[in-house]
């Protein structure tokens, strides 16, 4: 069955050698396949849904990263925690330095070392222990501020 176009109608020819005239926009018996406008809206539909899997991926790789620099202060954090707990008693006092990643990022560790009072006493500090305030910072890669904080106590070594 050939189909002709003749101005705004589709023509077709039917078995007995009539032909019969069909609007333009309505499809006939045998006829298949998708109209532009629906090819149009499922690209757009495909579109927003990739879309919104990219910004997901983003989202996901930010926090990676993030939980990267977390673990990496963090390791920091105690490792300084850990020198400071093996240092002489007496000569464990406040202070600050810098520590550079392998990521590039720079660490900043300050701590703050208090005399603290043995359990049942109060209000009068003894140097029977000291507590330790230790917090890590850095800058993210977007400049915000972002830090970790540790604290432990500390005891003279009882000879």
């Amino acid at each position: 069955m050939p189909i002709k176009l003749e101005g705004y109608k589709v023509v077709r020819s039917n078995r007995y050698g009539g032909k019969r005239t069909v609007p333009k926009y309505r499809r006939t018996i045998g006829e298949s396949g998708f109209t532009l406008i629906e090819v149009m809206i499922a690209i757009l539909i495909l579109a927003v849904g990739m879309l919104a899997m990219a910004m997901l991926q983003v989202t996901a790789i930010r926090g990676g990263s993030f939980s990267d620099e977390v673990t990496q202060a963090s390791i920091f954090g105690q490792n300084k925690i850990e020198e400071l707990r093996n240092t002489n008693y007496a000569s464990i006092n406040n202070g600050k330095d810098s520590v550079n990643s392998s990521t590039g990022i720079t660490f900043t560790r300050t701590w703050t070392v208090k005399e603290t009072p043995p359990p049942g006493t109060t209000g009068v500090p003894l140097s029977e222990m000291k507590s330790i305030v230790l917090k890590v910072s850095w800058l993210g890669p977007h400049g915000q501020k972002h830090q970790v904080q540790f604290a432990t106590i500390v005891y003279p070594e009882k000879m």
